[in-house]
């Protein structure tokens, strides 16, 4: 069956909602129609009927084979299978290709296999089935992405970590934390992050309320287990880091090190003061930026860049002044 351009559109949109569980029903399918784009053209060809959409909904299920049903309950469809690949006719423009391929390069950097080896497959076949030029996307080879991670990461256990997190399966871990002390924990995993080079399974403890991250490069081993859990977004979307923000940073920088503060600046809002008395330091505030990205940087430029306020951010660079001398004497 010939799929038109705009039908292939408002079956994706509906296949992603779904698979976000967002449980569309025609109501909230036609309002996201309507809301698809700023492009007032394509907004009036995608937004249509109940029957319309009652078609889509039909060649979903008969052309792709769609594990699509309706959930009475909640009054909206979903997938009873939420990895069901929708293998589509790719139709992809330029910035589209653009995206894909430097998604394919940063994966090839960061991601253990398998999930890299998939990532690239699936991006290999969409290009090959929207036919690309690739000559216009070679200049991507020339990205380069530098990767230092402390500790390698074992790929049965990564794939094993990565789909009991996709699938909300719990685990039962063997775990070596950085004292050497080895301990077996069943954790539900409820998000998974990628921080200064290392992976991270954030998750929580059977019989905890207080989740915490695991490096996955020390995890001894993982057993993917039968229990399902529920995702909570009060953990996946609560991330905390050792990062301590401060806020209205002002400091004083010197003019030999304008052209860094310029190109490494601290906060994308931050503000340049010109008109100051001094005529070798100017000033820079700062709406808000991590305590310790502050200390370390403000101690590499030794006196260059010094704190005006506030007080607390003066006496941690004081103290981490104070602790590298004294381990530095003759």
């Amino acid at each position: 069956m010939q799929i038109g351009k705009y039908r292939l559109k408002r079956m994706i949109r509906i296949v992603d909602m779904m698979r976000k569980q967002q449980y569309p029903n025609f109501k909230k399918i036609s309002r996201a129609f309507q809301e698809a784009t700023y492009d007032t053209s394509e907004t009036m060809i995608l937004t249509c009927d109940r029957k319309t959409i009652w078609r889509d909904m039909k060649v979903l299920k008969e052309e792709f084979n769609c594990p699509w049903e309706y959930d009475s309950s909640r009054r909206g469809f979903y997938l009873t299978d939420p990895h069901w690949d929708f293998a589509y006719p790719a139709d992809l423009s330029e910035t589209q290709m653009m995206a894909l391929l430097m998604g394919r390069r940063i994966s090839e950097n960061i991601f253990p296999e398998p999930l890299k080896g998939e990532i690239c497959h699936a991006v290999d076949y969409l290009l090959n089935v929207a036919n690309p030029d690739l000559v216009k996307c070679s200049f991507v080879s020339q990205m380069k992405l530098f990767s230092a991670q402390t500790g390698k990461v074992d790929e049965k256990i990564f794939d094993r970590v990565y789909r009991a997190w996709r699938d909300h399966v719990c685990l039962k871990i063997t775990y070596q934390d950085y004292q050497g002390n080895v301990s077996e924990r069943e954790i539900e995993p409820h998000a998974l992050f990628f921080r200064e080079n290392n992976w991270y399974i954030h998750a929580r403890e059977t019989g905890s309320d207080t989740p915490r991250s695991f490096m996955i490069h020390r995890i001894q081993q993982a057993e993917v287990l039968a229990k399902t859990f529920i995702p909570d977004a009060e953990i996946y979307g609560n991330i905390h880091f050792t990062l301590t923000p401060v806020k209205n940073v002002v400091l004083k920088f010197h003019k030999d090190i304008h052209d860094s503060i310029f190109a490494t600046p601290f906060h994308e809002q931050q503000e340049i003061v010109w008109e100051t008395d001094d005529p070798v330091f100017k000033l820079v505030k700062i709406p808000e930026a991590p305590m310790e990205i502050l200390v370390q940087r403000i101690l590499s430029y030794a006196g260059k860049l010094v704190v005006v306020k506030p007080k607390i951010l003066k006496t941690r660079v004081r103290e981490a002044a104070a602790s590298v001398l004294e381990t530095h004497q003759p």
